[in-house]
């Protein structure tokens, strides 16, 4: 049956690009988005009946009436009805976020033409879960991966940090304002790249660009995560090129030891004491070129760490820790017997070889 499945796999990712458009919104603006041009934090506030939403704990959430209202950079204020859905897996459990699950903006088609949220339709976004500093913390450092990972490639989902104010049309709840982000849409990804979104459930080996798949396993032990898998696209997007080459894409890093969210736990199969502990996930490439890789984030060091230093809403405390838990990568990378040791021999063999 593996077998099978992989010759299935084979011929379903060898379709041409054009194949794969029925997984895409038939009702995407047509004009040139803009939301994640910039990375300035953008204010806006979101109304809604969040007493109502906060109960949609569903795959099968209904959309619920919302009004978006915000500012444009010279002064021109807006407002525009929208629909909000709630959205996600392990957040979306009333355990985890409780006051708040992540959700997803649902923009009117062609509403939005001249504004910050131009040629947007469906955008997710990350909220701050509980109405509590440190989780929104957290949402800010998850912020910061995107931004690292952006500064490592192209080949990465945008994002862009906002500081939100929820008002409850319910009445229940006084507003409140918080940090979230919102993340750039698959199929906006896809076609910044030039390509298509490809959704098999698994991939055959060696059939993933190799320096991007080696680039995205280090930038997850950068960030100490686990909670991936860049075969069975858990937490990762597949894009095919128009040349023909097949680029994953992370996402939703909430597990990762760079953001230690008080909710994350490793995998008990990987005998890891702590999501802080780094374990290399990558597969091995023969052809790997390990040395090249190291030198690509090395020459993003200072960038790096200027994210992270200034980082708007991020604590001191939390910048320096966040420092520190970086240095031990580079730590890793730029030593030599380490690197073989903790990365280049701890690869992972790819399933049937």
């Amino acid at each position: 049956m593996s077998r099978l499945l992989l010759v299935l796999m084979t011929l379903v990712i060898a379709m041409p690009v054009t194949a794969q458009e029925e997984n895409e919104d038939d009702d995407v603006e047509h004009g040139p988005p803009v939301l994640f041009d910039s990375h300035e934090v953008i204010e806006f506030t979101l109304e809604a009946d969040f007493d109502q939403l906060k109960g949609d704990r569903s795959q099968e959430s209904e959309d619920r009436p919302a009004v978006i209202k915000w500012t444009e950079p010279d002064g021109t204020a807006h407002q525009a009805e929208l629909q909000v859905r709630t959205r996600g897996i392990f957040r979306l459990e009333r355990s985890t976020c409780g006051e708040m699950p992540p959700i997803r903006l649902n923009f009117k088609v062609g509403q939005m033409e001249g504004t910050v949220f131009q040629g947007q339709d469906k955008v997710k976004m990350i909220t701050f879960c509980r109405d509590r500093d440190s989780y929104e913390q957290d949402v800010i450092e998850e912020y910061l991966t995107y931004r690292i990972y952006n500064e490592l490639t192209d080949v990465s989902f945008g994002a862009r940090l906002a500081h939100i104010t929820y008002v409850d049309t319910s009445g229940d709840d006084d507003p409140i304002t918080r940090y979230g982000f919102m993340i750039e849409a698959e199929d906006a990804l896809a076609e910044r790249l030039g390509g298509r979104m490809i959704y098999v459930p698994s991939i055959p080996p060696g059939s993933v660009d190799g320096p991007s798949a080696l680039r995205l396993a280090l930038f997850q032990y950068l960030i100490g995560n686990t909670d991936y898998s860049a075969l069975e696209f858990h937490n990762v997007r597949l894009v095919r090129t128009a040349d023909g080459r097949y680029l994953t894409v992370p996402y939703d890093f909430d597990m990762a030891g760079f953001i230690n969210t008080s909710y994350a736990v490793p995998d008990p199969s990987l005998r890891l004491r702590n999501v802080r502990e780094r374990l290399y996930r990558g597969y091995c490439q023969a052809d790997g070129d390990y040395q090249a890789a190291y030198d690509e984030f090395t020459s993003k060091r200072d960038a790096i760490y200027a994210l992270i230093n200034t980082q708007e809403g991020l604590e001191d405390s939390k910048k320096r820790d966040v420092v520190e838990y970086v240095d031990e990568f580079f730590n890793v990378i730029e030593g030599g017997r380490n690197a073989e040791r903790q990365i280049e021999d701890a690869c992972r063999r790819v399933p049937g070889r």
